[in-house]
């Protein structure tokens, strides 16, 4: 697969082809004019009289047509150009990875050997600091091939600038004659049209989305007030006492609810920034793949934990373009109601995304802009992938949002099966028997009976590890086990999903950026 988008030797091609036809338009021009008036006979004169106004036709799209080729031209050369030293620049950096691994696993060996060492001798420890600059020197390689490839990428790109702005002055400079100011009139007229088609259809999608969300909102609200109602009536079996405690605390609990919803809501989006959560380049993780990538979730969870929010976006060329992976933190703070400590994944926001999803949380709106920081444009393929309330949130903005090109949710340990996810996104969800997060929806009727279409995928078996005293199913709501299970039915998504592949390149460009807020 080429590290630049494009096909080069294909383009010089075609831009040879154009510059042969301009030059035989040029060439008609010539034989046309060659042909001389005869007074002698009409049918000669009006020959000449219709060969005049040929070659004048031929002479106004000449130039644009000359001007178009050589432009194409032009950039066929520095598209070569580009991907000759991007191909180059990726030999490179697949030798520099291959050299770092093979420094950082060397001084990994002598620094294990000088802590083993109770009295390491001098020639030991004296290759400790050759090591560190070798490996130093090796991710230094690293990041200058990367930057090559970006630096190629950027030229590709502002030669495709130069060619479009020159053959737009091509176009201009003959856009002279009335019926090309009418084509003009009537393109606009069209273009006019087809903008008011996307903006109409845009805003039918918003109400539909909308009204979804509404919808949705109003059966979790009548689900809690159902149970609220039914802690009311259990109270009431035993008695005036029985009733009086149920309606306190079912009192109780709707206040917390209404209190956890809105302190969330109503609170503005935090500030985004983005972040290097770690201080060496080998502490960071490999890079993701189709197997690996619900390690991702248990990442994120330990680099936010309590007091931050913590999120991780993976941008990798595919076959048509970059695609990109964003991975979710879990709930990490549960007891916000008494003393927030920092991170927007709480309890409070868990709470709003199942029971509100009309509202807008802090972590939705907080995602949302970190992805804008990364670059996603509303074209480029996203996969959202998350553990717990990461999964509620990846399946709410797949569901709700139309703002961006979901094509695919994975996500182990959470209630997304009522949630209205298109049919045009892959969706992975991974539960394990005893866990009952996965079953929180429930409450909006038999979760076992949701028809799904073949674009989604469940996997719902017992935890990969019983616990050897509380049974089977002890446990069963943690991220690396979910992780582990998923691994271990890779085939069945493999199969079910071939385009999950897409979104993970194991030679390929591959850029991860992490961003981080609180409240």
């Amino acid at each position: 697969m080429s590290v630049l988008p494009g096909h080069p030797a294909e383009l010089t091609s075609r831009a040879s082809d154009l510059v042969a036809s301009a030059e035989v338009i040029l060439g008609v021009i010539h034989e046309l004019r060659g042909i001389v008036e005869d007074d002698e006979g009409k049918a000669v004169k009006a020959l000449y009289e219709q060969n005049d106004q040929i070659s004048s036709d031929l002479e106004r799209i000449h130039p644009r047509y000359k001007g178009t080729a050589d432009a194409i031209t032009e950039y066929a050369v520095a598209l070569t150009a580009a991907h000759e030293e991007a191909h180059r620049a990726q030999d490179d950096l697949d030798e520099a990875l291959v050299a770092q691994g093979r420094a950082d696993r060397t001084l990994e060996d002598l620094n294990d050997r000088v802590k083993a060492a109770d009295d390491p001798s001098p020639s030991l420890t004296e290759q400790v600091p050759g090591a560190r600059r070798a490996a130093d020197d090796a991710g230094a390689a690293v990041g200058s091939a990367r930057a090559r490839i970006d630096a190629a990428r950027e030229a590709m790109n502002r030669a495709a600038e130069t060619a479009i702005r020159r053959i737009d002055a091509a176009i201009d400079s003959t856009n002279e004659g009335f019926w090309d100011k009418v084509g003009d009139f009537f393109s606009d007229i069209g273009d006019f049209l087809a903008g008011i088609a996307d903006w109409i259809g845009n805003f039918l999608q918003d109400v539909v989305n909308l009204l979804q969300k509404i919808a949705d909102t109003i059966v979790a609200i009548l689900g809690a007030l159902l149970v609220l109602l039914l802690i009311v009536a259990i109270g009431a079996l035993f008695g005036t006492i029985g009733l009086i405690v149920g309606a306190v605390i079912a009192v109780a609990l709707a206040a917390f609810l209404i209190w956890s919803v809105l302190s969330d809501v109503l609170k503005s989006t935090p500030k985004v920034s983005e972040t290097d959560p770690y201080a060496h380049p080998e502490d960071r993780p490999k890079d993701p793949t189709l197997a690996t990538v619900l390690d991702g979730t248990g990442e994120v969870d330990e680099l936010g934990k309590e007091t931050e929010t913590v999120v991780k976006i993976t941008k990798v060329l595919g076959p048509d373009g970059w695609y990109y992976t964003v991975t979710l933190p879990s709930t990490q703070e549960w007891l916000s109601r008494f003393g927030d400590q920092g991170a927007v994944n709480d309890l409070d926001s868990n709470l709003a995304l199942m029971l509100t999803p009309a509202l807008q949380t802090q972590y939705e709106r907080a995602v949302l802009d970190a992805m804008d920081q990364a670059g996603i444009s509303p074209d480029d393929p996203v996969m959202l992938v998350g553990f717990s309330q990461g999964g509620i949130m990846a399946g709410h903005l797949a569901a709700y949002n139309s703002d961006y090109n979901w094509q695919a949710v994975v996500v182990s340990g959470a209630p997304i099966d009522h949630m209205p996810i298109p049919d045009s996104v892959d969706v992975v969800s991974v539960q394990h028997n005893g866990d009952p997060v996965p079953r929180l929806d429930a409450i909006a009727g038999d979760f076992d009976s949701i028809p799904h279409g073949s674009n989604w995928t469940t996997i719902r078996v017992d935890p990969p590890e019983p616990h050897p005293v509380l049974g089977v199913n002890a446990g069963a709501h943690n991220a690396a086990d979910y992780s582990t299970t998923y691994e271990q039915h890779l085939a069945e998504v493999q199969a079910a999903h071939p385009d999950l592949a897409n979104f993970f390149a194991d030679n390929g460009y591959v850029d991860t950026s992490y961003y981080h807020w609180s409240e």
